[in-house]
């Protein structure tokens, strides 16, 4: 008894609406305009001394750089070659989750029928990046953790300190502790080197010390 050889059924080509990098691509410039738009009427101010539409602005630019290069990478792949657009519904409101609790806790205010305390980066940084780094399941909570911490120490030394951005770091009642003879900043300084060392301190105690066990 002889076997034929199956015929391999070349994959469909994928048209140009259902690639993933286009799709992408169009959503990072979406929220580059919508970024740029809300940040029209602030000022930039000068290379010595940011104003507070440095920052948004700043940002809005990198994203459209970005999303037009993942844009035009989807234009220009073979139809064969290029990943289909699939939602996912879990990691979709995960990260949606993240980005709302960004919102509503890093200067607090009044939302309607909700009212919420400033939390600042100090507390919201880690918990976003921690939650939105779930919305993948590749990722184990030891390196959440590690990026969480490394990562916000990365935006309080970048944003707030060297960037002078009006980004609250505190929450209000550490903030209002704070003695006005130490100074926000210094206390800034103190909480990104701290988180830094955190990281590092995690870092070799997952795996670096795992490792020498496992020797």
């Amino acid at each position: 008894m002889t076997s034929e050889p199956v015929a391999m059924t070349p994959p469909s080509p994928v048209p140009y609406h259902s690639r993933i990098d286009v799709i992408g691509g169009a959503t990072i410039i979406f929220i580059a305009g919508l970024i740029w738009y809300g940040a029209i009427e602030l000022t930039v101010g000068q290379m010595a001394n940011f104003a507070s539409g440095a920052l948004p602005k700043a940002i809005s630019i990198i994203l459209f750089a970005a999303g037009g290069w993942v844009f035009l990478h989807g234009l220009m792949q073979r139809g064969e070659e290029a990943e289909r657009f699939e939602f996912a519904f879990r990691p979709t409101a995960t990260v949606v989750l993240a980005i709302v609790l960004f919102g509503l806790f890093i200067r607090g205010g009044d939302f309607g029928l909700i009212s919420t305390p400033q939390l600042g980066l100090m507390v919201v940084g880690p918990l976003t990046v921690f939650i939105a780094g779930s919305a993948t399941p590749q990722m184990q909570v030891r390196q959440l953790l590690i990026l969480s911490f490394g990562l916000t120490a990365a935006m309080l030394l970048l944003f707030p300190d060297l960037l002078r951005a009006p980004i609250p770091v505190f929450p209000k009642f550490i903030q209002g502790a704070i003695p006005p003879s130490f100074g926000i900043d210094a206390a800034v300084r103190v909480l990104y080197a701290a988180y830094a060392a955190l990281a590092a301190a995690l870092y070799v105690v997952f795996y670096r010390m795992a490792e020498t066990q496992r020797d």
